[in-house]
This record gives structure tokens, C-alpha cells and sequence, in this order.
């Protein structure tokens, strides 16, 4: 099969002399067009040609989100090398041992922001008129390789093909409307495939793009804000945690400006449980800056899947949650344009309506498998996620990893933290598997008391069983995976050597 790829892609819209790259929000930020960011995207690549790498070769790099770590990446693509994305950090791994096995998987010789390992550093030099045009290639071939964050266990590689990048992003501009002369804000880690995905989506589109260190954004999130005031049209993705970050710094505020959110017309929500209170925190935040609920858009993704699976565009909290015993879960909608997704029991049979079972996926923006062999267009591939369907809308329950079951009983973690997370005091929880039942780990809110019976006594009576503990800690006890989700599996053998608390 031929076509464009991804680097072509990019190229191909060099030509957008409006269009601007911008790094950073704050006085000293990096603004290029894009036929500048597209000639320095060439000689990156010239440059990296010149230290020895050639099309084909795969490159182990640490991506940023500085205007020197988007060009290596994208640098190396137009060469025709093949980017392996590797996390910052795996909880409880020795990252010598991880890189180690990196190396030896993907047969890794240079490497960009690592240093040591036995690998050939590279730098970012730029070779001008070294390799103006982007490397041929085919739509199957590899774009990149991205590692799973490593919250159940060591990170797996994730082969994606030019074929179901190009297919994800060709899904997400539908979904979202996005056209030139639009604009991106993505302030997520580019390592993660939310944030990756989100910047090569406003590439290949053309769009106006704003690339921010997640840091920064949390310290000073106006000053991104304020910088897309005046765009046309506006598109983001803010997870779970960002939408209650959000709501209580623009609470703080002093204001309210009414055109600030005005020209907001999507934000993607997702790579977490995405929560009622959040999404209702945020929304009435924002209501009197021009924010436009509607652009709410609840979405299920996986890096497997490139990035999303599916979609639901916010209407209002009685259509887009649903409340099933003691949980509410988010409703996320129907499967993107080039996916089929199907709910299986343990025997592998179809589950009817409302019936919780297997969440599972194939189709054109599916991965290659974690061999880099296994077509998912036409192989069901199991995400390890549970959830049912009603009226062909998914709703999810959880990971079954973290399903835990007391006295016959399955009980999921995600459900007893959203719980746990409605008693005062509490500002985290994770749950985890422990003795006959399970644990509750709670990090208090600043300066407040936290009643630890009152919190196990309303999860007994929300769930029928009591925990086995509850252990309070400090927010820096609990280990995050490098995109920030809690290292469930890390955290529980922590518990078990009784090292938590």
C-alpha cells in the first residue's frame, strides 16, 4: 500500500504562511510559521543524518515538550528513522534495567536526551539543504514505537503504523471540526499519547499550534489561556484532574473575562475516570467566561488505538452520566470513524445490553500488536478494560486488573475511590488489593482533618464489605506512573511489605 505518511503529511503543509508553532506562553516564547518550523523540521533531519542515523534506524528519545525535543522527533521521521518514545521514569523499575531492555527489543543504538547506556548520543544540529523533501515510504510502515506507561507492570512497546496514526487523526478532525486557521493548545506530556498525538494532530491539520510544559501550564494556566483569547477556534484536551484544576484556579481569579473561553469549541477529556463532581466544577467555573459546555467532548482511548476509540460530546450531566449502585460513570459514547468495538463475556460471547464484560477493539487505527505482527483490522484486540453498553453508548468500569473480589463479590477500585473521594477531607485515594479485601490509601486535603472511620464506614455501606484498612499517607507516597496515573501494582507490593503509611 502507498500513500502519505505522517512525515508527508506534516510537509505538505508548509505552505501555511499564517500558520504559526508557537513554544511556551510566556514572554520568552518560540514562535515560528510553519514554512520555518518546516525547514528546520529538514534540517534536523540532515542533521541527525550527518551523526549516522539512517532511514529504518530506530532511535531511543525522551520527548519533551522545548521546540529542540518536538524537531528531534519529528526530525527523525522525516529522515525515515523510527522514534522509540520511552517514559521519563517506570515506578519501582531500575531504569538501566528498563532502557536495557529497550534497547534489546527494539535493537536501539542511538538515543536523544539519554545519556549513557551504552548508546551513541545524539544532538540537534541543523544541516540546512541537507534533506529538504520527507523520506518515501508506505502507509504500513512504522511510524513510531510508544511505550505503555508501566502502572501494571513493566512498559510494553506499542508499533504504530503511518496507517492508523494518519486514520486517529483523520478521526479526531471529524470528531472536533478542526480546519486551518483554527488553533491547539496541548499542555500534556508528549511521551504520553494524549499529548503526542494532540500535536502531530494540529500538524498534519495546519491549524495554529501551542505546545506547553505541563509544569508551567499547572503554575500559570492563564497565561496559555490568554494567549488563545483572540483565536478563531480553539481545541484541547484537559484530563480529569486538569478540568478540577482549572475550575479552582479561574475561581480564584479575578475577573471574569467572558471572551476568554469564547472561542473554546473542543476539549477532549479522557486517560482517566472522568468525574461528575470534576466536570460540574469545571463547567460552572468557566459558564461566565464564555465556555460553551458542549465542547466538553468525554472520549475512551488507549495508545494501542493510537489514541482515541471513542467519543461523546458533552449534552448535560443526566445524558453524559449514568449512576449504577454506588458509582456514576461517564457515559463515552459511540466508537470513532474506522473502529468496531465489541463487549465479550468470559467465554468470548457478545454481552447483551447493559451486561458488563471485556471491552475489545479492531480496526484501521489499531496497532500492529505488541509483536509487531498481528493485524487488529481484522483480530479483536482485548484492552483489558471492563464496561457495558447501552444504547450503543460505552461505559466503562474499570481495569480488570483492578477488579477486586471479597466473598464472591467483584468489586472494582475505581468505583470505591470515586466513594471514598466524596468524604471531607479526603483529596486522593487509591485503592488496592489487600488481605480478603482491600485497602483504602487517602491523601488528606491541606490542613483538614480526615475521619478514617467515617470514610471506611461509608464505603461498607456502599459496597456491602469493609475494607481492610485505610492507610493515610502523603501525597508524595503515592507512586505515579510518568503519565501520572498511580502505579497500582508498585503501590500494592509497597502495602504488602509494609512499607505504605
Amino acid at each position: 500500500m502507498t500513500g502519505t505518511t505522517l512525515r508527508q503529511a506534516i510537509a505538505g503543509q508548509a505552505h501555511r504562511q499564517s500558520a504559526t508553532v508557537t513554544f511556551g506562553t510566556s514572554a520568552k516564547r518560540e514562535s515560528l510559521t510553519y514554512p520555518a518550523f518546516a525547514e528546520q523540521i529538514a534540517a534536523a533531519a540532515g542533521g541527525f543524518a550527518h551523526q549516522g542515523v539512517g532511514p529504518g534506524d530506530r532511535v531511543m528519545l525522551r520527548i519533551g515538550s522545548s521546540r529542540a525535543d518536538v524537531l528531534a522527533l519529528l526530525g527523525l521521521m522525516h529522515l525515515g528513522a523510527i522514534p522509540v518514545s520511552v517514559k521519563p521514569r517506570v515506578p519501582g523499575a531500575i531504569t538501566g534495567q528498563y532502557f536495557a531492555m529497550v534497547m534489546r527489543q527494539q535493537g536501539v543504538s542511538h538515543a536523544f536526551r539519554i545519556t549513557g547506556h551504552g548508546l551513541r548520543e545524539l544532538a540537534l544540529v541543523l544541516r540546512r539543504g541537507a534533506l529538504p523533501e520527507p523520506a518515501p515510504g508506505d502507509l504500513e510502515d512504522l511510524a513510531f514505537v510508544q511505550y505503555t506507561s508501566g502502572s501494571t507492570g513493566m512498559p510494553r512497546p506499542i508499533p504504530l503504523s503511518h496507517r492508523a496514526v494518519l486514520g486517529n487523526i483523520e478521526a479526531i478532525r471529524t470528531v472536533a471540526g478542526m480546519k486551518p486557521g483554527h488553533a491547539g493548545l496541548i499542555a500534556l506530556p508528549l511521551h504520553h499519547d494524549m499529548g503526542l498525538i494532540g500535536v502531530l494532530t494540529s500538524l498534519v491539520q495546519g491549524i495554529d499550534l501551542v505546545v506547553e510544559e505541563p509544569g508551567t501550564f499547572l503554575r500559570r494556566p492563564m497565561a496559555a489561556l490568554q494567549l488563545l483569547r483572540d483565536a478563531a477556534a480553539t481545541h484541547s484536551a484537559f484530563p480529569d484532574f486538569m478540568l478540577r484544576y482549572l475550575a479552582a484556579r479561574i475561581g480564584d481569579s479575578a475577573g471574569p473575562d467572558p471572551e476568554l473561553f469564547h472561542a473554546w469549541r473542543t476539549v477532549f477529556c479522557g486517560a482517566e475516570p472522568i468525574r461528575q463532581p470534576s466536570v460540574d466544577a469545571f463547567l460552572d467555573a468557566t459558564r461566565s467566561w464564555g465556555f460553551d459546555s458542549t465542547a466538553l467532548v468525554f472520549c475512551y482511548g488507549l495508545a494501542e488505538a493510537a489514541l482515541m476509540a471513542t467519543w461523546h460530546r458533552y449534552v448535560d450531566a443526566a445524558s453524559s452520566f449514568r449512576t449504577d449502585g454506588p458509582a456514576t460513570a461517564a457515559c463515552l459514547g459511540t466508537t470513532m470513524p474506522g473502529l468496531d468495538l465489541r463487549i465479550v463475556n468470559e467465554s468470548g460471547v457478545d454481552c447483551a445490553e447493559g451486561e458488563v464484560g471485556s471491552v475489545q477493539l479492531r480496526g484501521d487505527t489499531l496497532f500492529d500488536g505488541y509483536d509487531g505482527a498481528t493485524d487488529h483490522r481484522t483480530t479483536w484486540f482485548d484492552t483489558g478494560d471492563v464496561g457495558c453498553q447501552r444504547s450503543g453508548r460505552l461505559y466503562l468500569s474499570g481495569r480488570r486488573g483492578d477488579r477486586i473480589s471479597v466473598n464472591g463479590v467483584n468489586i472494582f477500585a475505581t468505583d470505591v475511590e470515586q466513594v471514598a473521594t466524596t468524604v471531607p477531607g479526603v483529596a486522593e485515594c487509591v485503592v488496592l488489593p489487600h488481605g480478603d479485601s482491600f485497602a483504602v490509601v487517602v491523601v488528606p486535603e491541606r490542613a483538614q482533618h480526615m475521619d478514617t472511620s467515617q470514610l471506611a464506614a461509608q464505603v461498607t455501606a456502599a459496597f456491602g464489605t469493609a475494607p481492610e484498612t485505610v492507610i493515610e499517607v502523603s501525597h508524595s507516597s503515592v507512586a505515579r506512573t510518568a503519565s501520572g496515573k498511580p502505579a497500582r501494582t508498585h503501590m500494592a507490593e509497597q502495602l504488602e511489605q509494609g512499607l505504605l503509611g
